[in-house]
C-alpha cells in the first residue's frame, strides 16, 4: 500500500501482469485496495485461460455489487470501495501472448506482478526484457515462486518418497521449452540473486508456503479439488520414470486420490514471496 500508487482517474496506475490465468490477481488488488484506477495488462499464453477471465471476473463483480462491462477488446470493472472515497475504475485488457518469444505492446508499465509464474521460465533471460518495458520508479511483486520442497502427509512410504520428491524436482530443472530452461526447483532462493544481478531492489520478501489441510475430515473450501491437480501433476510427471517402480508408484498415487476423498491428505509446499523496485 505504502509503495504503490492507487492510481487516480486522471492518472490511472499501469499494471501488467505476467501468467494473469483467469484474473483472480486483479480481483484481489480491487478486493485489497491497492488499484482504484488502473489500467491492468492481463497476459497469459493459454488462450483457454484468457477467455474464462470474462466469466470469472464477471461473476466477482456480481457476488459484490461491482459493475462489470466485457467486450472482445478488455473487461471494465467499476464499484463502491472502502479504500477509495471516490469509488475505482479498472480497465482490463486481456493479452495472450508468450512472454518469453513475444514483443509486449501498451507500456511502460508502473506495477509488475508475477503469480506463481516465474518457476516456470528463464528468470535471468526475462528480467532484463522486462525491466525494460516499465516506468521510472516502477514496482515489482512476484509471488509464490516454488522454493524446493513439497510435502504429503501422511508419510506412505518414506524411501519412495524421497526418491519420487527428488525426481519431481529435478523434472522442473530439467524443463526446456523450445530448446531453452524454462524452470527453477529452487526459484524462491535463486531470485534473490537474480534481482540483484540484473540492478532491482528487494524491499520486502517472505514465506508464502501452502499449507493445505482437512478441517473435521473434510476440506471446507473444496481444496480437495486442489490437492487432485497437485497429485496429478506428480503422476504425469512421472508415470514411466525409469528410476521408479510402476506398480509401486501407481499403487501410491491411488493411495494419494483415496486420502484426499477420505479428508485425510495434507499438503506443505515451500515457497517464497518478493516485492521491490525495478532497477
Amino acid at each position: 500500500r505504502r509503495e504503490v500508487h492507487p492510481g487516480t482517474r486522471e492518472k490511472p496506475t499501469r499494471v501488467l501482469e505476467l501468467g494473469a490465468g483467469a484474473g483472480s490477481m486483479i480481483a484481489r488488488f480491487v478486493d485489497l485496495g491497492l488499484v482504484s484506477f488502473a489500467e491492468y495488462t492481463a497476459l497469459d499464453s493459454d488462450p483457454g485461460l484468457v477467455a474464462s477471465m470474462h466469466h470469472v471476473l464477471a461473476d466477482w463483480a456480481r457476488e459484490r455489487g461491482h459493475r462489470f462491462s466485457g467486450s472482445d477488446s478488455g473487461i471494465l470493472l467499476e464499484g463502491e470501495s472502502p479504500y477509495a472515497p471516490n469509488g475505482f475504475r479498472v480497465a482490463v485488457r486481456p493479452v495472450r501472448a508468450d512472454v518469453v518469444n513475444d514483443e509486449l505492446t501498451g507500456g511502460p508499465w508502473d506495477l509488475l506482478i508475477a503469480h506463481a509464474f516465474l518457476d516456470l521460465v528463464d528468470v535471468r533471460l526475462l528480467l532484463p526484457k522486462m525491466w525494460g518495458q516499465l516506468a521510472e520508479e516502477a514496482s515489482f511483486l512476484f509471488t509464490i515462486n516454488y522454493d524446493g520442497e513439497t510435502v504429503l502427509l501422511p508419510i506412505l512410504d518414506a524411501e519412495l518418497e524421497q526418491v519420487l520428491f527428488a525426481l519431481y524436482n529435478l523434472s522442473m530443472d530439467r524443463r526446456t521449452i523450445d530448446g531453452r530452461p524454462s524452470g527453477d526447483s529452487r526459484a524462491g532462493r535463486s531470485l534473490f540473486s537474480h534481482l540483484s544481478a540484473s540492478g532491482a531492489r528487494v524491499l520486502a520478501a517472505g514465506a508464502s508456503d501452502w499449507v493445505v489441510h482437512p478441517i473435521d475430515g473434510a476440506y471446507p473450501a473444496d481444496e480437495g479439488v486442489f490437492l487432485k491437480h497437485i497429485v496429478n501433476t506428480i503422476d504425469l510427471e512421472l508415470r514411466d520414470h525409469p528410476d521408479l517402480d510402476p506398480e509401486r508408484f501407481r499403487a501410491w498415487v491411488a493411495a494419494r486420490y483415496r486420502q484426499i476423498d477420505q479428508g485425510e491428505l495434507v499438503l506443505i509446499s515451500r515457497n517464497l514471496d518478493f516485492f521491490g523496485k525495478a532497477p
